[in-house]
């Protein structure tokens, strides 16, 4: 096990430096030609609730507003992507231009004061590319530049409770020369706030300019403005013009991953111990040449798991639940296998919006076939009869849970008139994929696993169920479970706050090569750990072991959702006024029960079939008559 783990950890290494495919087929815009400036949303880093940006009613809304077309991931993760009134021009720089003035009632200007002091952040695009507020990397002698998504809609001074709405940008938008035409590598903006009714442009150089005050409970009269400057950057290629959204942290990545992979082999030493010491010891006495009698004495006196072989491939409690649950935790795993591996290759890219998410539900969709197989298989091994049915439970129960939770988030979302709710469309869309593909999928699946022949197992089970003798505490239900699910936490914990930092703090995540590692490990560490927890259950002459190694897999799950409530009062609460609403914790907390749900299906699935192959082969070793 630890030659193996070794081995394919040297493997991955080989290839953990994350990488994208940028595009297909880059844009060259010729010098005077227009340049569209889209607008999508705004979002803070401490509230979950994203705001189409000309839902705001502080904003600038053209006569007409033209809407491309969103892939499902686009519209889930809150994007209302629409054209805008800026003109931008290849190669022609705007010293000053008015874009509206527009009276700000008492109730936008509030709504004004209270997104800013929230920390809101406007994010528009060109060229595919998202706005971004420009820092200089620390310690580096060459100045280099790092981007974060969006810039911020205000200012927000904590110290006398007062909000400046930026009323101005300036845009640089940087491009390399492509023979006769343009690429455009960069997009950064630079907000100012100007108190300005004027409706002409101010004079920016002036050192008398006042910030625009609101959040309060009046009318205001405001210009908005924006300024143009094109700038060549030999230093940036289009081919590489992402690379400054993406920050690496290869120093702490490495950091867990030695971290986790010491867990590993502490945990291979015990499973080894296990097999070859103990086991081999409690197998010689079925190896050795005596009469029955003697065999029986010895089976007496060394007790444990041994005694069990007529109760232990019992059919589980509830098998009929069982199996399609088992049957859709396969589909939610290999769905993550693929996702992941789609994102190691670099299809994923960061310019392919919403990719993460639709080609995660296209692959769920896909995956119903496995889904129906397992269950089918593990169905008809456990003696049950109706495979339509169980097809039928398989494609409905784990999906009906997780609509359900998102529904009654939706309820909510919608309420407070947040991007992030479904539009009843894509609730349409959902329902006609999973009627068309993943229900039809999973009833030919589980045909064709019901058609094959039930595992075969190694021991007769007895008529009479054998009584379950009390257990030590460590073995109570949840004792056990803490424990299984500490070390699987251990594991990720280092990883998950950054897969949590890019969901609810809008930052990129592309290092998949560092995720399919860190997922190897927590792979092994959930499968040894189930595996020696089996083992002391069925040592302590408990044979019901079925649905406990399910829960031992999926234990970490626990960890994983009290991690993400202290993410959300630490990183995105912390410090923030007004962010104690229903609507923004229940967000957080639904959208971590979801994952965690997710998770917890794949860990278990990793546990259970761990622990069933482990109880297969050590019982086909027992030799009885």
């Amino acid at each position: 096990m630890r030659s193996l783990c070794v081995l394919t950890l040297c493997t991955l290494a080989a290839t953990v430096r994350a990488f994208y495919i940028p595009s297909l087929s880059p844009q060259t815009f010729a010098p005077g030609t227009r340049v569209p400036l889209q607008v999508n949303r705004v979002f803070s880093e401490h509230v979950p609730l994203p705001y189409a940006y000309y839902d705001l009613p502080f904003v600038c809304t053209p006569h007409e507003i033209h809407r491309p077309w969103l892939n499902i991931g686009e519209v889930l993760r809150g994007d209302r992507i629409a054209s805008s009134d800026y003109e931008l021009t290849m190669g022609r720089n705007t010293t000053c231009q008015v874009l509206c003035t527009k009276t700000l009632s008492r109730a936008a200007n509030e709504e004004a004061g209270r997104l800013i002091a929230q920390d809101y952040m406007a994010e528009w695009l060109v060229d595919k590319l998202p706005s971004a507020t420009v820092y200089l990397r620390p310690l580096d002698k060459q100045r280099s530049k790092t981007y974060d998504p969006g810039f911020r809609i205000g200012d927000y001074d904590a110290s006398l409770k007062r909000a400046y709405l930026n009323n101005h940008v300036t845009l640089h938008i940087l491009y390399e020369t492509h023979g006769t035409g343009r690429r455009i590598v960069g997009f950064e903006a630079y907000p100012r706030s100007i108190k300005n009714s004027s409706g002409k442009c101010p004079d920016l150089d002036s050192p008398t300019l006042e910030p625009l005050l609101v959040g309060t409970n009046e009318e205001t009269l405001v210009t908005y403005s924006y300024s143009v400057r094109w700038i060549e950057d030999s230093t940036v290629h289009w081919a590489h013009r992402w690379d400054r959204y993406l920050r690496t942290t290869a120093q702490v990545h490495w950091y867990a991953i030695f971290n986790s992979f010491i867990i590993i082999l502490l945990l291979s030493g015990v499973v080894a111990v296990i097999l070859m010491r103990m086991l081999n010891r409690d197998l010689a006495i079925f190896a050795r040449d005596v009469n029955e009698e003697e065999l029986r004495d010895d089976i007496e006196e060394t007790s444990g798991w041994k005694l069990l072989h007529g109760d232990v491939f019992r059919a589980p409690e509830y098998g009929g639940l069982l199996a399609p649950l088992l049957g859709t935790t396969v589909q939610v795993m290999y769905t993550a296998i693929a996702t992941v591996v789609l994102g190691t290759l670099g299809i994923l890219s960061p310019s392919y919006r919403g990719g993460l998410l639709t080609t995660g539900i296209v692959m769920f969709m896909l995956m119903g076939s496995a889904s129906g197989y397992y269950s089918g298989h593990l169905y008809r091994t456990w003696g049950g009869k109706n495979w339509f049915k169980n097809a039928l439970m398989t494609a409905i129960l784990v999906p009906l849970l997780l609509v359900a939770i998102e529904m009654v988030l939706n309820a909510f979302l919608w309420y407070r008139s947040s991007s992030a709710a479904m539009p009843f469309s894509t609730l349409v869309l959902l329902f006609v994929l999973w009627t068309f593909i993943e229900l039809p999928l999973t009833m030919l699946g589980a045909w064709f696993g019901f058609r094959r022949q039930p595992y075969s197992e190694p021991m007769r089970t007895n008529a009479i169920p054998r009584p379950v003798p009390p257990q030590p505490k460590y073995l109570g239900w949840a004792i056990s479970i803490l424990l299984a699910g500490s070390l699987p936490f251990s594991v990720i914990f280092i990883e998950m706050f950054y897969v949590l930092k890019s969901i609810w703090q809008d930052a990129f995540y592309y290092e998949y090569g560092f995720t399919v590692i860190i997922g190897v490990i927590l792979a092994v560490t959930v499968c040894e750990t189930t595996v020696i927890m089996v083992w002391l259950l069925l040592n302590s002459g408990h044979h019901k072991w079925w649905w406990r190694s399910f829960a031992y897999g999926a234990s970490s799950s626990i960890y994983f959702f009290l991690y993400s409530l202290v993410f959300y009062y630490t990183r995105l609460r912390a410090g923030m006024p007004d962010t104690n609403g229903l609507v923004p914790a229940l967000t957080f907390v639904l959208h971590s029960l979801l994952f965690t749900i997710v998770y917890a299906l794949c860990t278990g699935s990793m546990g259970f079939f761990a622990a069933y192959f482990f109880i297969r082969r050590i019982y086909s070793m027992v030799k009885l008559s």
